[in-house]
């Protein structure tokens, strides 16, 4: 027995006399020393909205954000010699060697703040003699590659500290709400400083009895040392021991952080694994007030249909932009908790009437006047596919919502009430052009199939593709391409990606004011005229769409400041419930956000007016012959009051309408 006290006493005794190669401090050293950082992600005003990180939740402290007062609070607690040794405390440790040959196993540590970081970065924390040894070398190298602020920064760093939370900006964030080190009271870092020894035996929301009387107690030694005086000592015992109820829980998934995590991986702005490791100030054009009143809006529309018609799979998605194409805010479902798809980027379905505008634009480039007049007749056309039990040719036949036709209708007023049939007539003169539109705006893509019944809606699209084409019809022809993230940072600060906005003209403005004006009227006194009431306040244009059997609804529309697209649908792809369309069931909360955005960012009126644009409309140059007109006259003028939205099938799997 009394050999083998002799060998470990020698065996403890040698480490103090470890030599290896002299190496001087070194950065690069550091850097490779430390551990995996989250990343933050703010909204457009500097507010804390997410955390990116895999494992461990710890944010990077550097040694210029740790206040003197935690870091007295951390050497009284568990170093009080740290400055004097040289990474190992002979005194320390021959008084824990004592205890621990007494007990006959290690119960007692002594173990230096540079021995505890040995352990942290390379060790178990098991407790053996070996361990130790390790331990005791690990620590005198660490001694001689970095100076003493580096090994506090990387204990600091390192350091768990409960719930969750490793690292002292990260306890700071979730044990007191803190987001700057630089804003812990002299209580709240002794509190830190306390609860290293035992994180979750000092947990101050689990043990706050316990959390309490460490914390008094390091702030007792603070004030013997002489860290704080006789007031600071007494202002800091009566602080409670935190602000918060419960702990902070790190929010590391939400429709609008999934934007930015796609945006930041399509992009390739930096390797996508680093977001969860590099520490990035992540900064955003999300306005996080906005975020949360629209998810909270729709979701209230989304439950209140629901309930209404019986339905439990009935979602809603929005999305909101500004005229530099910022994302202020994405809702991709009802509750993300249920349902983490996004519906608003993610998913594709038909756009229905959301469509037809690029088609009366192409018109308008063309010459044609919103005084013209088109035909508004039934339509049969051949579709080169066969039903396969009566061997017939299936013939398309596109529908009005009314089940009603005249035989001419003007383009304004076809517009306005989303008629589907005069709209493919319109389409029949040039669909070429229209098909370039489409692509030119980007809803479709330039190898896409294309037939008339995309003029309808038809073809499948989501809403980050909708706002990006609507903007460029509230921007004058200038299309901006959407984006969520506006700048990085690495963890010291420099800026590793600035985003530019990317604009592209993809029409001229004549014909553009020409199109916004039928669309304000759309809102004035046409499908979307649930919403009319907004005119009063601010100019506002949009379009209502509804696809075939209700299965989609949306209403897409702008103001001077933002462009916003609503959706509302069942994942299921079946009917919501008959006579459910964009003007009834999106249009409503769409106007209720836009109030919100307005009062945020302030809307007014378009320029050139309404009232300029509708006096320099261009003269009809389509209309009826004379005779034809007389004679129809009074029954057009009782259609469009009735007219309302339209659903049209070409193929069983297309669906388009109003």
């Amino acid at each position: 027995m009394k050999g083998k006290v002799f060998s470990l006493l020698i065996a403890v005794l040698s480490v103090f006399f470890f030599v290896s190669q002299p190496v001087y401090s070194s950065l690069v050293y550091k850097e490779k020393l430390l551990p995996d950082f989250a990343s933050t992600v703010y909204d457009r005003n500097g507010k804390i909205i997410g955390f990116f990180y895999r494992g461990q939740f710890r944010l990077y402290a550097p040694y210029r954000e740790i206040p003197k007062t935690l870091i007295n609070a951390v050497i009284t607690a568990e170093d009080e010699r740290f400055f004097e040794h040289k990474g190992v405390d002979p005194l320390g440790i021959l008084r824990a060697a004592v205890t621990d040959l007494a007990k006959g196993k290690i119960v007692q540590g002594g173990s230096t703040i540079t021995q505890q970081l040995a352990k942290l970065i390379y060790l178990s924390p098991k407790r053996t003699i070996e361990r130790k040894l390790k331990e005791l070398a690990l620590a005198q190298r660490l001694e001689e590659r970095l100076t003493k602020e580096e090994i506090l920064e990387l204990y600091l760093n390192y350091v768990y500290l409960s719930n969750g939370a490793y690292g002292v900006k990260a306890a700071a964030w979730v044990l007191f709400g803190k987001t700057s080190l630089k804003s812990l009271t002299t209580a709240q870092c002794a509190l830190l400083a306390g609860i290293i020894r035992g994180p979750e035996y000092y947990n101050p929301f689990k043990h706050p009895e316990r959390a309490l009387r460490r914390r008094n107690f390091i702030l007792r030694k603070m004030l013997k040392n002489g860290y704080i005086t006789k007031r600071e000592y007494e202002e800091a015992v009566k602080e409670p021991l935190t602000p918060l109820k419960r702990p902070n829980r790190p929010r590391t998934a939400g429709y609008e952080l999934d934007l930015v995590k796609f945006e930041i991986a399509r992009k390739r702005i930096v390797p996508y694994d680093s977001i969860y490791t590099a520490g990035y100030r992540i900064e955003t054009t999300i306005d996080s007030r906005l975020q949360r009143f629209a998810q909270k809006v729709l979701s209230s529309y989304a439950k209140s249909y629901a309930k209404r018609h019986n339905l439990d799979d009935l979602q809603c998605a929005g999305m909101a932009i500004n005229t530099k194409g910022e994302v202020l805010f994405v809702v991709g479902g009802r509750d993300y908790a249920e349902s983490k798809l996004n519906r608003a980027f993610q998913v594709l379905r038909p756009i229905g009437s959301t469509a037809k505008p690029f088609t009366y634009l192409t018109a308008f480039q063309k010459g044609w006047s919103p005084l013209d007049f088109i035909s508004n007749e039934p339509i049969e056309m051949p579709t080169g596919q066969f039903d396969e039990e009566t061997g017939e040719e299936i013939v398309w036949r596109p529908e009005n919502y009314s089940k009603r036709f005249t035989p001419f209708i003007q383009l304004r007023k076809a517009l306005m009430n989303s008629v589907n049939v005069a709209t493919i007539h319109l389409a029949m003169n040039f669909p070429q052009a229209v098909r370039k539109n489409l692509i030119k705006f980007e809803l479709i893509k330039k190898n896409d199939p294309f037939d008339l019944s995309y003029v309808l809606g038809s073809f499948s699209s989501n809403l980050y593709r909708v706002v990006r084409a609507y903007s460029a019809i509230q921007g004058d022809g200038v299309l901006k391409e959407p984006f969520v993230v506006s700048c990085i940072k690495d963890r010291y600060g420099r800026t590793v990606y600035k985003a530019k906005p990317v604009f592209k003209v993809v029409s001229d403005p004549d014909s553009i004011h020409l199109l916004r004006s039928i669309l304000q009227d759309v809102v004035k006194g046409g499908t979307a005229r649930s919403i009319s009431y907004l005119s009063n306040w601010f100019d506002v244009a949009g379009k209502t769409g509804t696809t075939n059997e209700y299965r989609d609804t949306y209403f897409t529309g702008f103001t001077t400041s933002f462009v916003m697209s609503v959706w509302f649908g069942r994942d299921s792809y079946k009917t919501m419930w008959e006579r459910a369309t964009g003007g009834g069931v999106a249009a409503p909360p769409w106007g209720v956000i836009a109030r919100r955005i307005c009062k945020y960012y302030g809307c007014g009126k378009f320029e050139p007016s309404y009232e300029e644009i509708v006096k320099s409309y261009p003269l009809p140059t389509h209309f009826p012959e004379k005779e034809m007109e007389e004679v129809y006259y009074d029954e057009l003028i009782n259609s469009l009051r009735e007219e309302e939205e339209g659903i049209v099938t070409i193929h069983p799997e297309k669906t388009a309408g109003g």
